[in-house]
C-alpha cells in the first residue's frame, strides 16, 4: 500500500490552523478536526481502491477521528 500522505492534498484549511481562536473549547477543536479528516478521506476516495479506502476509514475510526 502506498504511503497515505502521498495522497493527501495540500489543504488550505490546514494553513489557517494557527489563526483559529485559542479559546475554542476542546469539543470544538475535535469537531473541526473530524470535519477536516472526513474531507481529506472524501478526496482520497478517488485515488484508492475499496480495500485501501476501508482500511484508511477503519484506522481513523479507531483513532476516534471519524464517526
Amino acid at each position: 500500500m502506498p504511503n497515505l500522505f502521498d495522497h493527501v492534498p495540500d489543504v488550505p484549511l490546514l494553513h489557517s490552523v494557527n489563526r483559529w481562536p485559542k479559546s475554542c473549547a476542546r469539543e470544538e477543536w475535535l469537531r473541526i478536526t473530524k470535519a477536516a479528516v472526513a474531507s481529506v478521506i472524501a478526496n482520497l476516495a478517488d485515488n484508492l481502491d475499496d480495500v485501501e479506502l476501508s482500511l484508511v476509514e477503519q484506522l481513523f475510526k479507531e483513532a476516534d477521528l471519524l464517526p
